[in-house]
């Protein structure tokens, strides 16, 4: 008996002829760990969300949670100093 050995076949795209990027997968945050990574408890959070300075949540039923990618870039911006609020110095 021959036994063949076949060789898995991707899906290459035709222009490039290679795999496709793998999508990155988009985590709901629930509130702990927004006031974990952001560092502010969910009073000033929820303030800030009024403001319209920071990402407000997708509802879930009842539940609230945030998309990491987006609390990632406000924590970004703020580093950056792109709110312009935490300049540090006077003008």
């Amino acid at each position: 008996m021959v036994q063949t050995v076949s060789t898995p076949k991707h899906h290459l795209t035709h222009e490039t002829g290679k795999l496709p990027a793998i999508p990155v997968t988009e985590r709901l945050l629930p509130l702990p760990e927004v006031e974990s990574r952001s560092g502010f408890k969910s009073s000033f959070i929820y303030q800030l969300i009024k403001e319209n300075k920071f990402p407000a949540p997708v509802k879930i039923g009842n539940a609230s949670r945030w998309r990491e990618s987006e609390v990632q870039q406000w924590i970004h911006d703020q580093i950056n100093g792109a709110s312009g609020k935490h300049s540090g110095g006077a003008a």
